[in-house]
């Protein structure tokens, strides 16, 4: 009679499992039954394991771009201003103004990024528009616009949290 090691047979019964873990999770992803259309809510579980591996992702790679010394220039404000305007706010929304189409049928929805309950750390900001966000609308801005614009975006990003409708269409417009 031979006696088992308990180590070992845990050990065995871990891999075991990791294996059919693997092979049922290869038979879900080919199977088809999840939705992927962009007309559908993700499922809550999914969703947060996405949003879950962004977030630890974004601050892994971010934040070692060092940013201009000017960054929070009112000129860099406003320039970061009509980047936005002329380029995400058809996605992220303006104050006072219904969400465009576009914005309204992205899934999983672009963020409001000029609440006021928003952060928008300029750093973490410029490698978002960077480099953009896998698997969503998120474009990465890096393959056509210069780091200058970028960082300005970032700035824009960052003083606009909370604008008003009027504080904004006076950074994008001017005074009238």
């Amino acid at each position: 009679m031979q006696i088992r090691h308990p180590v070992a047979s845990l050990a065995a019964t871990i891999v075991i499992t990791l294996i059919l873990l693997a092979i049922g999770a290869v038979l879900f992803g080919y199977s088809g039954v999840y939705d992927v259309s962009a007309s559908s809510k993700d499922n809550p579980m999914i969703a947060w394991m996405l949003h879950s591996t962004y977030e630890a992702s974004l601050h892994h790679h971010a934040g070692n771009d060092v940013p201009p010394g000017d960054l929070m220039s009112l000129k860099n404000i406003e320039a970061g201003a009509h980047f936005y305007d002329s380029t995400c706010a058809a996605c992220h929304g303006v104050p006072g103004k219904p969400l465009s189409f576009i914005g309204q049928g992205i899934q999983p929805a672009a963020p409001a990024l000029l609440a006021a309950t928003r952060r928008n750390n300029p750093k973490l900001m410029f490698w978002v528009i960077k480099h953009g966000i896998n698997m969503t609308a998120m474009p990465s801005f890096g393959k056509t616009q210069t780091d200058k614009t970028i960082w300005q975006t970032a700035a824009f990003l960052y003083d606009a949290r909370g604008i008003t409708q009027q504080g904004y269409e006076t950074l994008v417009h001017g005074s009238k």
